[in-house]
């Protein structure tokens, strides 16, 4: 069963052709937060699933707006999925120089490298024996792409707009019908700049890891082309949320007593 395309039917499901006043005091709230003073209980929501492949899975309409959703259902979540080659081309349009390339596409294959530098091909390695040999060479990809302005083009690219789309997410939603949080597009900027800094042993681009979707090592996957695809994940995304949002509070707190 896939839970992602059963989770955006749920949610579709708990907004469409419902009054405000019909929903529980969370989804209230989600509501006012999206639409703002548009909203009230004089006509009904209406949603649908989006049936393009793109980083807004449902749509949520009142009156004339209509508000496109990204939906993760789980606190460790794929954020985005594109094959190495391209990805490679993205990392070169950006302004990466291919020596640094390199260095992301060794550690994705598992290459190992013989006394002259040369790979050798006869054995491909983990993400754990790549990083007991090659960590440096993961520590200078990591320093060259956590840049503010690279971070915030693959923040349009991995979630907020990608690849096939010209339209933004308005909000990213995660959880399921019955217990969910929110955070809206601009405040997605903040949450992941606010995180550049953090020490990760595996690729990274601020609080998002980067790395194959499977390495396949013993050739027994039953999608062997998993070798080739970029997974890009973010761990942890329900409690950035929440840590993120009760900041926010705290410091409008504070400022509201000065």
């Amino acid at each position: 069963m896939n839970y992602g395309y059963q989770n955006e039917y749920d949610f579709v499901e708990l907004f469409n052709n419902k009054y405000l006043f019909e929903l529980n005091s969370n989804s209230q709230e989600f509501l006012k937060d999206l639409f703002g003073d548009v909203i009230d209980n004089s006509e009904p929501i209406k949603s649908w699933k989006n049936k393009m492949v793109q980083k807004a899975d449902i749509f949520i309409k009142y009156k004339n707006h209509i508000k496109n959703i990204s939906l993760k259902c789980g606190n460790s979540n794929s954020m985005h999925h594109e094959q190495i080659q391209e990805f490679k081309r993205y990392l070169g349009n950006i302004g990466i120089p291919y020596k640094i390339i390199d260095k992301y596409i060794d550690y994705h294959y598992g290459y190992r490298k013989n006394g002259k530098g040369e790979i050798d091909f006869s054995k491909r390695l983990s993400s754990e024996e790549y990083k007991e040999l090659y960590q440096e060479d993961i520590n200078i990809f990591n320093t060259n792409i956590n840049k503010t302005r690279i971070i915030v083009d693959m923040i349009d690219r991995f979630i907020v707009r990608g690849r096939n789309s010209d339209y933004d997410i308005d909000v990213l939603v995660c959880g399921k019908v019955e217990d969910y949080i929110w955070i809206k597009k601009y405040d997605l900027y903040d949450l992941i700049l606010s995180k550049r800094s953090m020490n990760f042993t595996s690729p990274h681009i601020a609080c998002m890891t980067i790395g194959p979707k499977k390495r396949n090592l013993d050739g027994k996957s039953n999608n062997s082309s998993d070798r080739y695809i970029v997974c890009i994940r973010w761990n942890c995304i329900k409690e950035d949320i929440i840590n993120f949002k009760n900041k926010k509070v705290l410091e409008r707190d504070l400022s509201n007593k000065i």
